[in-house]
């Protein structure tokens, strides 16, 4: 499995001066909450797991705090930009992360 670039690092969410860091253990990655504005959230949650490379991508699950789930999420590499595709059923929404 050869992913584009590694999605290692801390990544601004574009809301609420949310931050996540990822990391990666044994090409696995997970993250979790560095920082928010959000009061209700939990510093420490993990709110991505069992990431994997998938060609030139990642895939794995990523945490909506408004639905309390989580949904299968693809992971890709652009710039200083991390895209993310969050699909549910026949649904699907992207959000865009920035390297900090």
């Amino acid at each position: 499995m050869n992913a584009q670039k590694s999605i290692q690092g801390t990544w601004h969410t574009g809301e609420d001066n949310t931050l996540i860091e990822i990391k990666e253990v044994n090409g696995v990655c997970n993250g979790e909450l560095l920082s928010t504005n959000k009061a209700d959230a939990k510093i420490g949650a993990v709110v991505l797991k069992d990431v994997k490379a998938a060609g030139s991508k990642w895939k794995g699950k990523l945490y909506s705090p408004k639905k309390k789930d989580w949904f299968d999420a693809e992971f890709e590499t652009k710039g200083e930009k991390l895209i993310i595709t969050v699909k549910s059923g026949f649904m699907s929404k992207t959000v865009h992360w920035t390297k900090k």
